[in-house]
């Protein structure tokens, strides 16, 4: 792209510097030849001033020869006459350094010097003949003065200066041809340009345009295919896991057998928190990803963290220290899920680096601020850590995995006004502090209790989707029917009434989206719609939203997922 640049703005210059240099050399022409037209209109104004003089020297001799009054003023007019017409004759007639005449054309020579007119001779005799009367030299010849001899002078005069006009506008029309002439070869230069340089310069700038347009549709596509790719995958590895999950839940286990139940656990929500940060990660990168805030209990939320990672310690022979305080007991509008996404990473890469001794995570509220540290006594940091690299391949050693995880954890506290640090212990490990704006509730929310009279409907076409939501309604004391597809759902709603309708997305026949559609649409229904979904796509949660959905659950599911769904929409009264 800059080589395309390079070269348009050489070809641009060279067009400019070609177009200026024309009209700067017309216009230099242009100014010249004013300048001598100036001149011009100099030398035939003095030539027609002839003309009068010549009639005043002959009126005011007439009257010095004629007649005895006002000689006195006779005189002085005709000797400033006399003055004015001979400097006037010899300024048209004067030579350069070469004894060429200046101001006389061919035409003009002619009749100023050769037979049979000799005007310059006539001129001559007829301000000698003047000057005789003035200056009382000679005799004077009276018939110099007479209306017939003043008269073939005045016409040789008048021819003089017709010559001088046609002169002039043989001048004239050689500027004007001039002018014309630039103004053809401007338009030939502009045609030049236009079929050797802006053609050309068009076409370039076409194709580089339409190589980077390809290359930007073939990375869109790219893109659109991982982000259905990651989208598609996280949808196929959600509906066993939820299964999985559940069914690890349910187990009956002894005692002996509880640590092979919690690292089952443990690993399945592994999986989903590796799902979650593919997902966070296709979010970010496209700008997608804002924060779901939520009112929960943050010394709950923190507390599920430090239990999922009590068996990754054990395993490797290490102590979990766990200093919550007090002040976290309370509830707080914050992105928990995400807060504990953070912490995973935090507590994760510790125990990464940490062979032997213990992990310490301490946290507490002080002035509205959540303070979380989490130390280790592994190897530390090799050097100072200022901010952490989006570039997964130029990370520190420190942070391995994915490679996306302390990425997603620094746009996160940025998008939450947070503040994060990385340092080495003073006496060995590394230490991380968090520390993010919350502002908390002063009291705890009542427990609420869920409706046991309300009746739902399923539409999930997942046989095992469907028992694992099922037996979570049964729990909650629920009443439910089953539909396999959006057209058999539409059909129930139609005949039956019912309070709150779960709906799968992805199904055949007709899918949630449609089926949404119509009940809002067609069948009028405003019950609430809670979608619950392995889909991940954010286009597709809000296409969902646009169609009538109330809310939205992202598979594996839980009971507190969905209690918490109900409690959101209102259907659970608070205990008493």
């Amino acid at each position: 792209m800059f080589k395309v640049v390079a070269n348009i703005r050489t070809r641009y210059r060279w067009a400019l510097i070609a177009i200026a240099l024309l009209i700067s050399t017309s216009a230099s022409l242009m100014q010249y030849y004013f300048s001598v037209q100036k001149y011009d209109a100099k030398i035939i104004n003095m030539a027609g001033k002839q003309r009068m003089l010549s009639q005043k020297i002959a009126w005011h001799s007439n009257e010095l020869l004629l007649s005895a009054t006002n000689i006195s003023e006779h005189t002085k007019a005709l000797k400033a006459s006399v003055v004015s017409f001979k400097k006037t004759h010899n300024y048209l007639l004067s030579k350069n350094a070469n004894g060429e005449y200046q101001y006389l054309s061919p035409k003009l020579i002619k009749l100023y010097t050769l037979a049979p007119h000799k005007l310059d001779s006539q001129v001559a005799t007829y301000i000698q003949q003047a000057e005789n009367l003035l200056y009382q030299q000679g005799q004077v010849d009276k018939r110099i003065f007479s209306v017939t001899e003043v008269e073939e002078l005045l016409k040789q005069l008048d021819h003089a200066v017709n010559l001088f006009e046609e002169q002039a506008v043989q001048k004239l029309n050689w500027v004007s041809n001039l002018e014309l002439l630039f103004w053809l070869m401007a338009m030939f230069l502009l045609l030049v340009e236009l079929r050797f340089v802006f053609m050309p310069m068009e076409k370039e700038i076409g194709n580089a345009l339409s190589k980077y347009q390809k290359q930007k549709e073939f990375a869109q596509q790219v893109s659109q295919n991982k982000e259905h790719f990651i989208a598609r995958a996280s949808h196929e590895f959600r509906t066993p896991l939820q299964g999985l999950i559940t069914s690890i839940e349910e187990l009956k286990v002894s005692d002996t057998q509880q640590s092979v139940k919690t690292q089952a656990n443990y690993c399945a929500l592994r999986l989903i928190a590796i799902l979650d940060e593919l997902q966070d990660l296709q979010a970010l990168s496209t700008g997608k990803w804002v924060p779901q805030f939520k009112n929960e209990n943050l010394l709950e939320s923190c507390n599920k963290v430090l239990m999922a990672y009590e068996h990754a310690c054990q395993q490797k022979g290490l102590k979990l220290v766990s200093c919550l305080d007090e002040s976290l007991n309370c509830v707080c509008k914050l992105d928990h899920q995400r807060l504990q996404h953070t912490l995973t990473e935090l507590i994760s890469n510790a125990i990464k680096f940490t062979t032997e001794g213990e992990i310490t995570v301490s946290a507490k509220l002080f002035n509205n601020e959540l303070c979380v540290t989490v130390s280790d006594t592994g190897c530390g940091f090799s050097k100072e850590i200022t901010d952490l690299e989006f570039d997964s391949f130029k990370q520190t050693n420190h942070f391995q995995g994915l490679r996306t995880g302390l990425t997603r954890v620094q746009y996160v506290v940025k998008a939450l006004h947070g503040e994060i640090t990385f340092k080495n212990n003073e006496a060995h490990g590394a230490l991380v502090s968090l520390h993010l704006p919350i502002i908390a509730s002063k009291a705890l929310p009542n427990p609420r209790k869920i409706n046991d009279k309300l009746k739902c409907l399923v539409v999930e076409d997942n046989p095992l989707n469907t028992i694992l939501l099922t037996r979570i309604l049964s729990l909650l004391g629920l009443s439910y029917d089953c539909a396999e597809n959006g057209k058999v759902a539409c059909d129930m709603v139609s005949e039956n009434q019912y309070d709150i309708i779960f709906m799968d997305l992805n199904m055949p026949v007709m899918d949630g989206f449609e089926a949404i559609k119509k009940i809002r649409s067609d069948l009028n229904k405003v019950m609430p719609i809670i979608v619950i979904t392995a889909n991940t796509s954010q286009n597709d949660i809000e296409r969902a939203y646009k169609y009538g959905a109330n809310l939205h659950i992202h598979k594996p599911i839980s009971q507190q997922a969905i209690k918490d769904a109900l409690n959101s929409i209102s259907v659970a009264s608070e205990i008493n």
